[in-house]
């Protein structure tokens, strides 16, 4: 059986130095299972079908590369030259760069670009430059979880959208996202409402049925049945005896009938009425949850098999009845009582031995370069409870940290580092991105949190050197001998210009102890470090 993976190589009729056998696959030689995570490896396991000699896995940059120290000091063969981005190309293939690693000459065919750098190696034969992809023709270097836009790789599902149109190929049929809500791709925001006069939830971007008249926020408040049409399971109006508003509730009598003629959990919670009177009663209880199905659903990969976890049921909610309030276990109240699915756990069920060709290659196409797991909210169904149920695109948290505290000693590790939750303790970052996102100090601090660090922080970035969350000025490199860069704003991640400073000299910020903040600027010909080439640019200084 032959298994493939997108982004990992492709026949290229523009002359690509590394082509693959068989088109966009994983199979490198004739027959057999192939790997080549190209630019998603992590072991030297998954670059063992590379083409170009690619056989080494770059673990620090999930590359996989031929030659250099990176390589382990592995040469290239007679004729062929290392480049520095660790590949093997003919001798006298050079690739001319600006000071950000972008092309400056023409190409051809796509050979001429093989010693450019990973997102530039691919010819437009068009406008004659290196990019990254053309689109239904060339991806090879995207990752199985990007799409080509604008002759450049961009995940399908950014976690740092801006409008609706960044989403627009967010999901498959049935299961898109393709709104832009809280910078999170979702099935629906202020801009792009839902279909079918469904009600759009704001906070996680995901669209349902109206329950109840829609006023006051999330109560089931009524006046008629009518109003209640759309809730699960609690589709009567319980009117007060002196009138007004009232409540839709189930339409039973007694608790005992909850869970039989009448289902007030979606599924696969809805076979569970465990009844409580503290969250203390519910401490064993649980649920099967298939998350073979829901990867296989939102991702429309079909060698994805069936896997089961037990998903808890810790909350003690009250559930409305015609008669009376009953105690039932839920599996939540707010967000932070659902837990993400760590998909690795049940990678051996849902996708096969763990370090199998087959695992490895399913992992890739599903999750991408993102934290392999499934995102979980909770939706509220009635009252003060609720499901936890996966986010519109599962590789984004759309979850918040709820009305808890946040924590004042928490533990501490670095802000571009994956790990526990942080307390407030932990400096200025920390708060700065938890009073935005506060699931950062409540749950875990998780790879949005990283980017989040970008977003708030004003003294902290885990992305040095590009463009994200940053406005259109000049800014210095982290390492500012090399001078600075200009970002056009507007969400364009691309850098647009640089300026080199001479041996010696240095760009220096208008906060120097501040890595985002703008870079000093010429304002005129006769400023030492500057010339009238660079009026507007970095002025170079002789101390950083």
């Amino acid at each position: 059986m032959a298994l493939s993976a997108p982004g990992c190589g492709g026949d290229d009729p523009s002359g690509d130095p590394f082509p693959f056998d068989g088109g966009r696959t994983d199979g490198g030689g004739p027959g057999g299972d192939g790997i080549c995570l190209l630019n998603n490896c992590d072991t030297d396991r998954e670059c063992a079908d590379c083409t170009g000699d690619r056989t080494v896995c770059n673990q620090k940059e999930h590359r996989c590369i031929a030659c250099g120290a990176a390589a382990g000091g592995k040469g290239c063969k007679s004729g062929q030259q290392c480049t520095k981005y660790g590949d093997c190309v003919p001798n006298g293939v050079k690739c001319d760069e600006d000071a950000n690693g972008v092309p400056t000459g023409t190409c051809r065919t796509t050979a001429d670009c093989a010693a450019c750098g990973p997102k530039f190696r691919v010819c437009d034969t068009a406008t004659s430059k290196c990019v990254g992809c053309l689109p239904n023709v060339d991806q090879t270097n995207c990752q199985s979880t990007d799409v080509c836009k604008g002759n450049a790789c961009v995940p399908a599902c950014p976690n740092d959208c801006k409008v609706d149109g960044d989403c627009d190929q967010c999901g498959v049929p049935g299961k898109e996202a393709h709104a832009c809500n809280n910078h999170i791709c979702s099935q629906c925001s202020p801009t792009k409402p839902c279909a079918n006069g469904d009600a759009c939830d704001f906070v996680h971007g995901v669209c349902k049925k109206q329950c109840g008249t829609g006023a006051r926020g999330a109560e089931k408040l009524c006046t008629v049945d009518g109003n209640c049409a759309g809730c699960q399971g609690t589709t009567k109006c319980k009117l007060p005896v002196n009138g007004g508003e009232g409540t839709c509730v189930a339409p039973v009598n007694g608790c005992s009938d909850i869970g039989k003629s009448v289902v007030v959990l979606p599924e696969p919670f809805s076979r569970f009425t465990n009844t409580c009177s503290n969250d203390n009663d519910c401490a064993n209880v649980s649920a099967d949850v298939n998350v073979g199905k829901i990867v296989r659903d939102v991702t429309g990969i079909g060698g994805i098999k069936d896997a089961n976890v037990s998903y808890a049921m810790h909350a003690c909610a009250s559930v409305e009845v015609l008669d009376k309030s009953c105690g039932v276990c839920v599996p939540c109240k707010q967000d932070t009582d659902c837990q993400d699915i760590d998909v690795v756990k049940l990678a051996g069920d849902a996708f096969g031995p763990l370090g199998s060709v087959g695992a490895a290659i399913l992992l890739d196409k599903a999750f991408g370069p993102n934290d392999r797991k499934i995102h979980m909210y909770c939706e509220n169904v009635a009252g003060d409870y609720g499901a936890c149920l996966p986010c519109p695109s599962i590789l984004s948290r759309c979850g918040k940290g709820g009305g808890d505290p946040l924590p004042t000693d928490g533990p501490c590790h670095d802000e571009c580092t994956e790990g526990a939750s942080m307390g407030l303790n932990c400096g200025a970052c920390v708060a700065e991105v938890c009073a935005k996102d506060s699931y950062c100090c409540l749950k875990e601090w998780d790879l949005q949190c990283k980017r989040d660090v970008d977003l708030y922080c004003t003294r902290k970035t885990c992305s040095p050197d590009t463009c994200e969350f940053r406005e259109a000025k000049w800014y210095c490199f982290d390492d500012r001998a090399k001078g600075g860069y200009r970002c056009e704003g507007n969400g364009a991640l691309q850098v647009a210009e640089g300026r080199q400073c001479a041996a010696g000299t240095f760009c220096r910020r208008e906060d120097n102890a501040a890595p985002k903040s703008p870079a000093i600027l010429c304002t005129s010909a006769n400023e030492p470090g500057c010339d009238a080439q660079n009026i507007g640019k970095p002025k170079c200084f002789p101390t950083p």
